[in-house]
């Protein structure tokens, strides 16, 4: 479970069951403090940080050596309201000694089979909401 505290403005402390905690904030100019990710570019992270692992945890058990890996992630929001991503473009930049094809398969595994994040932007889930 997640949990998140207001703090002040708009600024919300997010909390996980580990104790890991991220500042979820807006602008100044939007009525936040800007001390914090937006939470839509935690939607990019989201999906970034999973594809990544995967990418790096199956390269690696393919006996591919990573020394830097790198991705940029970047959405394109709509211009009305409610501002959704209409288009999300990840490039993925790795350096290191393995087989490029291997790379490709840990890519292709990754966004077909395994990053539950990509996978639930694929579809969209029932949301149950609770007030």
């Amino acid at each position: 479970m997640i949990r998140l505290n207001w703090q002040k403005g708009l600024q919300f402390i997010a909390e996980d069951d580990y104790g890991h905690k991220i500042v979820v904030d807006t602008s100044r100019d939007m009525g936040g403090l800007d001390q914090g990710f937006r939470p839509m570019d935690l939607l990019l992270v989201a999906l970034a940080g999973c594809m990544g692992m995967d990418i790096v945890a199956i390269l690696t058990k393919k006996g591919g050596k990573i020394d830097k890996f790198t991705i940029e992630i970047e959405g394109k929001k709509a211009e009305e309201h409610p501002h959704k991503y209409e288009n999300i473009t990840i490039k993925f930049n790795c350096e290191g000694d393995y087989q490029r094809k291997d790379l490709l398969r840990s890519f292709e595994l990754s966004r077909d089979k395994y990053c539950s994040v990509s996978a639930t932007l694929k579809t969209c889930p029932k949301i149950n909401y609770i007030i």
